[in-house]
């Protein structure tokens, strides 16, 4: 009686990891241009205040 071949997993296809990899990377761009923007105002705070 001959084994059968358990199936490869699924691999994703070309077009799924390009599309992870853009989320990825546009999801960290998101978090990059937050972050900015909160140390942006918190220097004009900063700025806007007397040094006395």
């Amino acid at each position: 009686m001959a084994e059968r071949a358990t199936p490869e997993p699924e691999q994703p296809n070309c077009l799924a990891r390009i599309i992870t990899a853009f989320t990825r990377v546009r999801r960290t761009m998101r978090y990059l241009t937050d972050a900015t923007d909160h140390a942006t105002k918190l220097l004009q705070a900063l700025a806007s205040r007397p040094i006395w």
